[in-house]
Protein backbone atom coordinates (compact mmCIF):
# COMPACT_ATOMS: atom_id res chain seq x y z
CA UNK A 1 0.00 0.00 0.00
CA UNK A 2 1.34 3.81 -1.04
CA UNK A 3 1.61 5.98 1.74
CA UNK A 4 -0.46 9.28 1.67
CA UNK A 5 1.08 12.70 1.12
CA UNK A 6 0.17 13.02 5.08
CA UNK A 7 1.20 9.71 6.37
CA UNK A 8 4.74 10.59 4.33
CA UNK A 9 4.78 14.09 5.62
CA UNK A 10 4.77 12.03 9.36
CA UNK A 11 6.99 9.65 8.35
CA UNK A 12 9.61 12.12 7.21
CA UNK A 13 9.20 14.61 10.04
CA UNK A 14 9.89 11.77 12.37
CA UNK A 15 13.04 10.45 10.52
CA UNK A 16 14.14 14.33 10.76
CA UNK A 17 13.66 14.24 14.41
CA UNK A 18 15.43 10.99 14.92
CA UNK A 19 18.55 12.34 12.72
CA UNK A 20 18.78 15.85 14.92
CA UNK A 21 18.72 13.85 18.15
CA UNK A 22 21.27 11.18 17.05
CA UNK A 23 23.22 14.03 15.35
CA UNK A 24 23.98 15.78 18.72
CA UNK A 25 23.68 12.56 20.56
CA UNK A 26 26.96 11.33 18.96
CA UNK A 27 28.72 14.44 20.02
CA UNK A 28 28.06 13.35 23.46
CA UNK A 29 28.08 9.93 24.13
CA UNK A 30 31.72 9.71 24.35
CA UNK A 31 31.72 11.88 27.60
CA UNK A 32 32.22 9.72 30.29
CA UNK A 33 30.19 10.38 33.77
CA UNK A 34 32.65 11.83 35.48
CA UNK A 35 32.10 13.59 38.92
CA UNK A 36 31.03 16.93 38.48
CA UNK A 37 30.82 20.03 40.97
CA UNK A 38 27.49 22.37 41.52
CA UNK A 39 26.70 24.72 38.96
CA UNK A 40 26.33 28.09 40.27
CA UNK A 41 22.54 28.89 40.35
CA UNK A 42 21.36 32.68 39.97
CA UNK A 43 17.96 33.79 41.54
CA UNK A 44 16.68 36.26 38.73
CA UNK A 45 14.47 39.63 40.31
CA UNK A 46 13.90 41.02 36.99
CA UNK A 47 11.05 42.16 33.97
CA UNK A 48 12.91 41.79 31.43
CA UNK A 49 12.57 39.36 28.63
CA UNK A 50 12.00 35.96 28.90
CA UNK A 51 11.30 36.16 32.99
CA UNK A 52 7.83 37.68 32.19
CA UNK A 53 6.91 34.38 29.81
CA UNK A 54 8.16 31.94 32.15
CA UNK A 55 6.06 30.68 35.22
CA UNK A 56 4.65 28.69 37.78
CA UNK A 57 2.28 25.73 37.14
CA UNK A 58 -0.45 25.56 39.86
CA UNK A 59 -2.30 22.38 41.01
CA UNK A 60 -5.05 23.62 43.25
CA UNK A 61 -7.94 20.81 43.76
CA UNK A 62 -9.33 18.79 46.15
CA UNK A 63 -7.13 17.51 48.41
CA UNK A 64 -4.26 18.29 45.91
CA UNK A 65 -1.79 21.16 45.65
CA UNK A 66 0.99 21.13 43.38
CA UNK A 67 3.68 23.58 41.69
CA UNK A 68 5.99 23.29 38.75
CA UNK A 69 7.32 25.56 36.30
CA UNK A 70 6.06 26.32 32.39
CA UNK A 71 6.81 28.19 29.95
CA UNK A 72 4.79 30.21 27.42
CA UNK A 73 6.21 28.72 24.07
CA UNK A 74 3.07 30.60 21.56
CA UNK A 75 0.60 33.11 22.63
CA UNK A 76 -1.84 29.57 23.53
CA UNK A 77 0.96 27.05 24.39
CA UNK A 78 2.82 26.54 27.65
CA UNK A 79 5.19 23.87 27.51
CA UNK A 80 5.90 21.90 30.86
CA UNK A 81 6.51 18.36 32.57
CA UNK A 82 3.63 15.84 31.96
CA UNK A 83 4.03 14.46 35.81
CA UNK A 84 2.93 18.02 36.54
CA UNK A 85 -0.13 17.13 35.09
CA UNK A 86 -0.89 14.01 36.95
CA UNK A 87 -1.91 13.42 40.66
CA UNK A 88 0.75 11.97 41.82
CA UNK A 89 -1.22 9.33 44.33
CA UNK A 90 -3.93 8.03 42.03
CA UNK A 91 -2.18 8.90 38.77
CA UNK A 92 -4.97 10.60 37.22
CA UNK A 93 -4.92 13.89 35.49
CA UNK A 94 -5.67 17.05 37.07
CA UNK A 95 -8.99 18.38 35.69
CA UNK A 96 -8.22 21.19 33.48
CA UNK A 97 -10.02 24.03 36.12
CA UNK A 98 -7.70 22.73 38.69
CA UNK A 99 -4.73 24.37 36.77
CA UNK A 100 -3.76 27.76 36.75
CA UNK A 101 -0.40 29.28 34.43
CA UNK A 102 0.95 32.09 36.63
CA UNK A 103 3.46 33.74 34.38
CA UNK A 104 6.36 36.02 35.64
CA UNK A 105 5.95 35.23 39.28
CA UNK A 106 8.28 38.09 41.27
CA UNK A 107 7.65 37.94 44.51
CA UNK A 108 3.89 39.50 45.35
CA UNK A 109 3.73 40.54 41.42
CA UNK A 110 3.07 38.39 37.95
CA UNK A 111 2.98 39.29 34.61
CA UNK A 112 -0.07 37.11 33.90
CA UNK A 113 -3.00 34.90 34.94
CA UNK A 114 -3.37 32.47 32.45
CA UNK A 115 -6.15 29.59 32.48
CA UNK A 116 -5.55 26.30 30.59
CA UNK A 117 -8.41 25.34 28.44
CA UNK A 118 -6.96 21.64 27.99
CA UNK A 119 -3.71 19.49 27.96
CA UNK A 120 -1.90 16.92 26.55
CA UNK A 121 0.96 14.93 26.81
CA UNK A 122 3.70 12.77 24.43
CA UNK A 123 1.34 9.89 23.38
CA UNK A 124 3.50 7.23 25.04
CA UNK A 125 4.06 9.19 28.31
CA UNK A 126 2.77 6.81 31.24
CA UNK A 127 2.32 8.07 34.77
CA UNK A 128 4.46 6.30 37.23
CA UNK A 129 4.72 6.21 41.43
CA UNK A 130 8.45 5.78 40.99
CA UNK A 131 8.98 6.56 37.30
CA UNK A 132 12.92 5.27 36.31
CA UNK A 133 15.58 7.20 33.97
CA UNK A 134 13.99 5.27 31.21
CA UNK A 135 10.92 7.33 31.16
CA UNK A 136 12.08 10.26 31.26
CA UNK A 137 11.92 10.64 27.43
CA UNK A 138 8.13 11.05 27.20
CA UNK A 139 7.70 13.06 30.13
CA UNK A 140 6.53 16.60 28.21
CA UNK A 141 3.10 18.39 28.57
CA UNK A 142 1.75 20.96 26.80
CA UNK A 143 -1.42 23.36 27.92
CA UNK A 144 -3.57 25.19 25.90
CA UNK A 145 -4.99 28.27 26.67
CA UNK A 146 -8.18 29.82 26.90
CA UNK A 147 -7.44 32.72 25.79
CA UNK A 148 -4.03 33.51 23.87
CA UNK A 149 -1.67 35.75 26.06
CA UNK A 150 -0.03 38.88 24.96
CA UNK A 151 3.06 38.25 26.75
CA UNK A 152 5.86 37.20 24.23
CA UNK A 153 6.42 33.48 23.76
CA UNK A 154 10.00 31.76 24.22
CA UNK A 155 9.83 29.46 21.14
CA UNK A 156 10.71 25.93 21.23
CA UNK A 157 13.98 25.36 19.58
CA UNK A 158 13.44 24.10 15.83
CA UNK A 159 15.60 20.86 13.89
CA UNK A 160 17.44 24.17 11.54
CA UNK A 161 18.08 25.95 14.52
CA UNK A 162 19.38 22.55 16.34
CA UNK A 163 22.83 23.36 13.92
CA UNK A 164 23.72 25.33 16.67
CA UNK A 165 24.37 23.07 19.50
CA UNK A 166 27.85 21.43 19.95
CA UNK A 167 29.11 19.26 22.63
CA UNK A 168 30.46 22.30 24.02
CA UNK A 169 27.10 24.39 24.03
CA UNK A 170 26.16 25.66 27.41
CA UNK A 171 22.64 26.17 28.73
CA UNK A 172 20.62 28.28 31.09
CA UNK A 173 18.12 25.92 33.27
CA UNK A 174 15.36 27.68 34.68
CA UNK A 175 12.80 26.71 37.33
CA UNK A 176 10.38 28.56 40.40
CA UNK A 177 12.23 26.09 42.76
CA UNK A 178 10.41 24.67 46.33
CA UNK A 179 12.87 26.77 47.90
CA UNK A 180 12.61 30.22 46.14
CA UNK A 181 8.64 29.64 45.26
CA UNK A 182 8.45 33.31 44.50
CA UNK A 183 11.46 34.34 42.22
CA UNK A 184 12.69 32.32 38.83
CA UNK A 185 16.45 30.86 39.68
CA UNK A 186 18.62 29.99 36.75
CA UNK A 187 21.54 27.52 36.68
CA UNK A 188 23.51 30.10 33.86
CA UNK A 189 26.24 27.97 32.10
CA UNK A 190 25.29 24.03 32.76
CA UNK A 191 26.03 21.79 30.24
CA UNK A 192 24.52 18.21 28.54
CA UNK A 193 26.96 15.41 29.86
CA UNK A 194 25.92 12.38 27.73
CA UNK A 195 22.65 10.81 26.73
CA UNK A 196 20.97 7.99 28.02
CA UNK A 197 17.21 6.59 27.46
CA UNK A 198 16.82 8.83 24.92
CA UNK A 199 17.09 11.78 27.95
CA UNK A 200 19.98 14.46 27.83
CA UNK A 201 22.16 13.72 31.33
CA UNK A 202 22.93 17.54 32.12
CA UNK A 203 24.89 19.53 35.10
CA UNK A 204 22.23 21.38 35.48
CA UNK A 205 21.17 20.76 39.44
CA UNK A 206 17.36 20.74 39.92
CA UNK A 207 14.82 20.27 42.68
CA UNK A 208 11.13 20.29 44.00
CA UNK A 209 9.31 23.03 41.65
CA UNK A 210 11.74 23.01 38.77
CA UNK A 211 10.12 20.03 37.05
CA UNK A 212 8.39 21.57 33.32
CA UNK A 213 11.01 24.54 33.55
CA UNK A 214 12.78 25.28 30.24
CA UNK A 215 16.69 24.51 29.35
CA UNK A 216 17.07 27.80 27.26
CA UNK A 217 19.61 28.08 24.36
CA UNK A 218 20.98 31.31 22.46
CA UNK A 219 20.86 31.01 18.84
CA UNK A 220 20.79 33.55 16.07
CA UNK A 221 17.20 34.29 16.39
CA UNK A 222 17.09 34.58 20.38
CA UNK A 223 16.94 32.22 23.08
CA UNK A 224 15.22 28.92 22.59
CA UNK A 225 13.41 26.07 24.37
CA UNK A 226 15.78 22.55 23.64
CA UNK A 227 14.57 21.30 26.75
CA UNK A 228 12.06 20.37 29.24
CA UNK A 229 13.65 19.62 33.19
CA UNK A 230 12.33 16.18 34.17
CA UNK A 231 13.96 15.08 37.04
CA UNK A 232 16.44 15.38 39.46
CA UNK A 233 19.01 12.46 39.36
CA UNK A 234 21.60 13.79 42.37
CA UNK A 235 22.74 17.13 44.03
CA UNK A 236 23.96 18.23 40.81
CA UNK A 237 23.08 16.24 37.27
CA UNK A 238 19.19 16.48 36.09
CA UNK A 239 17.42 14.08 33.30
CA UNK A 240 15.95 16.68 30.51
CA UNK A 241 13.74 15.66 27.92
CA UNK A 242 15.53 17.08 24.38
CA UNK A 243 13.55 18.85 21.68
CA UNK A 244 13.79 16.21 19.50
CA UNK A 245 11.37 14.08 21.46
CA UNK A 246 8.45 16.67 21.74
CA UNK A 247 8.24 17.75 17.77
CA UNK A 248 5.07 15.82 16.99
CA UNK A 249 3.74 17.08 20.75
CA UNK A 250 3.61 20.75 18.87
CA UNK A 251 2.08 20.00 15.87
CA UNK A 252 -1.52 20.09 16.54
CA UNK A 253 -2.14 21.45 20.03
CA UNK A 254 -6.02 21.92 19.64
CA UNK A 255 -8.85 21.63 21.50
CA UNK A 256 -10.89 21.31 19.35
CA UNK A 257 -9.16 18.70 17.05
CA UNK A 258 -9.01 16.29 20.47
CA UNK A 259 -13.31 15.97 20.62
CA UNK A 260 -13.05 14.08 17.60
CA UNK A 261 -12.10 10.44 18.24
CA UNK A 262 -10.47 9.67 14.74
CA UNK A 263 -8.00 12.50 15.27
CA UNK A 264 -4.14 11.96 16.12
CA UNK A 265 -4.58 14.88 18.77
CA UNK A 266 -6.94 12.95 20.89
CA UNK A 267 -5.01 9.85 21.06
CA UNK A 268 -2.47 12.46 23.02
CA UNK A 269 -4.89 13.71 24.96
CA UNK A 270 -4.92 13.36 28.35
CA UNK A 271 -7.95 11.68 29.24
CA UNK A 272 -10.64 13.28 31.46
CA UNK A 273 -10.46 12.38 35.57
CA UNK A 274 -12.60 10.44 36.63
Amino acid sequence: MRASPDQHHTTTASRRHRWAGRLFSLALTTLAFTPVQAVELKVIDSKDAPWPSIGRVNVAGYRSTSMCTGTLIAPNLVLTAAHCLFNKKTLKPFPADDLLFIAGVRREEYSARLEPACFFANKDYLPRQKPKLRDVHDDVGLIVLKEPSTLPPVPALTLEEAAVLTKDTRFQSVGYRRSRRFLPTVVEACKVMGTTEDAWVTDCASEAGASGGPLLVETPDGLRVAGVMSAKIDDVRSAIVPFFEWQELLGNPSCQTSLDASTPALRSTLPPAE
